[in-house]
């Protein structure tokens, strides 16, 4: 049986939907209520570490999806609840001598910041490589997470895999791309300029579960294109005067998020870009 919290919000519906379709048993748990759970559910609250023990201790793998989401709100209450949640799934799970938990961890651990322009990345396209580097409590949440999972890989038999993920676009959504590209005057910060369908998301989430892999292993996902029509290497330019070291190749509105990785060691296979979409649409 896997255990998935966070299993009532919009990805975690996915997630488990896409667990069943692979012949997995489900247990979810969240928070809040989730009336219509097509496996069986129970509400609770990740910090309460007894209630997660009892959990984990049904289950042979977790994926941990439960958090609260996003930069905004209440940067203490984030902050506690995220890093404590974490802890207590990821160290049951240790203790329960678990094979894998998939953490949802978050690009916004690179460089998300309420300033738009603080954020001047070391070199493009972002990789699993580049410091993480947060700018405020979710995404230090984030990272945070990764370093339990750390520990928990090399103090245990639990491997652990973190999928970044960032800007999650629904497939209507990406209908309405492109949207105004960055400047300085009116810039967007870094790991906004790409996005992530929520189904690959999903899709990784079950791919992470079945890796071969061990210890901790960081995987960035995203689509293969920013959200915007110009060329990203002009953007590059316009927005951060040179002061960005290119590596590799970036054709055309390539993405600025690299999920080579993913794609080797997961078999991650991202949909393509919403120009591309449109193109065969049209």
């Amino acid at each position: 049986m896997i255990l998935v919290t966070g299993a009532a919000g919009r990805l975690g519906r996915l997630v488990v939907q896409r667990l069943i379709a692979r012949g997995y048993e489900v247990l979810g748990t969240d928070r809040v209520l989730y009336d219509d759970s097509p496996s069986p559910f129970v509400q609770t609250d990740l910090c309460d570490a007894e209630s997660i023990k009892a959990l984990v201790a049904k289950a042979e793998a977790v994926i941990h999806m439960g958090a609260i989401p996003g930069p905004g709100g209440d940067g203490y209450r984030t902050f506690e609840n995220n890093a404590m949640s974490t802890f207590n799934v990821l160290w049951a799970a240790a203790e329960a001598k678990h094979r894998r938990v998939v953490f949802s961890s978050s690009a916004f651990a690179v460089g998300w910041a309420p300033d738009a322009a603080a954020f001047v990345p070391e070199y493009l396209p972002l990789d699993e490589a580049h410091p993480l580097t947060p700018f405020e409590p979710y995404g230090l949440s984030k990272q945070i997470g990764e370093c339990i999972g750390e520990m928990v890989a090399r103090s245990s038999a639990t491997s652990v895999v973190s999928l970044r993920f960032t800007n999650v676009v629904s497939p209507e959504r990406q209908l309405e791309f492109p949207i105004s590209a960055p400047t300085p005057e009116n810039p967007r910060t870094l790991v906004m300029w790409g996005y992530a369908d929520p189904r690959d998301v999903a899709d990784a989430h079950v791919l992470a579960l079945e890796a071969d892999c061990s210890g901790h292993e960081a995987f960035l996902l995203a689509q293969p294109t920013t959200r915007f029509r110009e060329p990203t290497l002009e953007l590059i330019e316009q927005n951060f005067f040179g002061r960005v070291e290119i590596r590799g190749e970036m054709k055309g509105n390539a993405s600025v998020i690299s999920t080579e990785k993913a794609q080797r060691m997961l078999g991650f296979a991202p949909r393509p870009g919403w120009n591309e979409t449109l193109a065969v649409q049209g």
